[in-house]
């Protein structure tokens, strides 16, 4: 209780430790997703409101990783012989229990990953007082965690519900506990277990209180779009001088390639000038054939003779993405489940209309018609329409779209939610041991 005391005295603007546990973060040297991104924008808008800020870095293995003077980074990796250790584990238990012994590995590391978190901090907290722990997603991150110093534990996905989003024909229900596995059942434990929970969506939140019977707290992510930056290089090389539609995130069923792959020729025989971008990395996706092949391949096959208008332009680091962002005609984002999606933030904060998934957490950020367009998920002819609709609107018609995007965008700014994460940091201090 007296440390509880010393939490309500002495926290207040600009004299915090944050600890920021996370195993993804956006640097100069590495392509970034939403987590990643949300991790060096927290991180960067706490330092600089004056608070003392730690970033631990969970890997398999150690990496060399610079970022931003004066925010300390910390690599929490788990040592080679560590590693063999747990992986003799692993092979030793799957042979007696008959159980994947890659998937026993997983969930071993994952254990070790959040006993090496919780001594960490553990260790850091005996040197400078820490006073807020925050978990950026699961994983089991948290699990470790003894409950001595304040946490609260982030909802980036439920990846269960991403992994059966991500099959080829996944059924209209992606919460199937059927198909929980041991380590999503963690999560779920983990969920339960913590008080104090973070939910970007007010989808995936309210999943939570339905599902699972946990009671997430909304607040939404901050966005901070520096164009000091941003590196034109891929832009200049590949699309500078094309109209162009972009398609950017990982390319898979979860983030609606088929989708764009089964409009592809209908868009670019429409429109002779057109192009269509695709950025991110790739996995395998299926053919009409029954073959496996990469993402921007299906895009291609599906395109026809028009497969030489679809640019591929791999997975850029977030710098060189957003050139490629800024001068599209279009953004199109047709994924099957979302959190709040960082890719379709980006394209609104740069002034682009954006075409999006209604039911997938795009609606958060989208007023259909008004600020963008929603569309039926895994419906292609609903996405054809969409984009039909916004390239022929009027540049009139167009502005009054980009300022209502702008305006809702702008709800995100680092003022705003820096102090509606404070303000939870601060009630979860002052309740926290009661």
């Amino acid at each position: 209780m007296h440390q509880i005391f010393l939490y309500k005295q002495m926290v207040g603007k600009g004299n915090m430790h944050l600890v920021i546990v996370t195993n993804e973060l956006a640097t100069a040297d590495c392509s970034s997703g939403g987590l990643a991104s949300f991790t060096a924008n927290l991180a960067r808008i706490f330092w600089k409101n004056g608070h003392k800020v730690t970033i631990l870095l969970v890997t398999t293995k150690e990496n060399e990783i610079t970022f931003d003077e004066g925010i300390n980074l910390r690599n929490v990796y788990v040592e080679k012989a560590m590693w063999n250790k747990i992986a003799h584990m692993a092979e030793n238990i799957s042979f007696v229990t008959g159980e994947d012994k890659d998937i026993i590995r997983r969930i071993l590391l994952c254990l070790y990953k959040s006993e090496l978190v919780n001594a960490t901090v553990k260790e850091m907290h005996r040197k400078e007082q820490v006073d807020m722990i925050h978990v950026c997603n699961l994983d089991q991150l948290a699990l470790g965690l003894d409950g001595s110093i304040p946490y609260v534990v982030r909802l980036s996905s439920y990846m269960w519900m991403c992994n059966k989003a991500d099959l080829p024909e996944p059924g209209d229900e992606y919460y199937d506990e059927a198909a929980f596995t041991f380590r999503d059942k963690l999560d779920i434990s983990l969920l339960k277990k913590s008080k104090y929970i973070i939910s970007p969506s007010n989808l995936l939140a309210e999943i939570g209180k339905q599902k699972m019977g946990i009671n997430p707290v909304v607040i939404e992510s901050p966005f901070v779009l520096d164009r000091n930056t941003w590196d034109d290089s891929i832009y200049r090389l590949l699309a500078k001088g094309k109209r162009y539609i972009i398609h950017h995130g990982r390319g898979s069923y979860l983030k609606g390639t088929h989708i764009v792959a089964q409009i592809a020729k209908k868009i670019l025989e429409n429109h002779p000038d057109m192009y269509l971008l695709l950025a991110g990395v790739d996995e395998e996706m299926q053919n009409d054939k029954g073959q496996m092949v990469m993402a921007n391949e299906l895009v291609r096959e599906y395109a026809g003779r028009y497969a030489d208008r679809v640019i591929y332009v791999g997975g850029p680091v977030r710098e060189q993405l957003y050139p490629l962002i800024d001068n599209a005609e279009l953004c199109i984002l047709p994924s099957r489940i979302e959190n709040l999606s960082n890719a379709c933030i980006e394209a609104m904060a740069m002034g682009k209309v954006v075409v999006a998934t209604n039911g997938a957490s795009y609606e958060q950020l989208i007023d259909d018609r008004v600020s963008g367009f929603l569309c039926e998920r895994d419906n292609p002819e609903s996405f054809l329409q969409a984009v039909e609709e916004a390239l022929s609107m009027n540049e009139e018609e167009k502005q009054k779209m980009i300022e209502k995007a702008s305006m809702r965008i702008q709800q995100l700014s680092p003022e705003i939610i820096y102090e509606k994460y404070f303000d939870f940091y601060k009630q979860v201090m002052q309740e926290w041991g009661r």
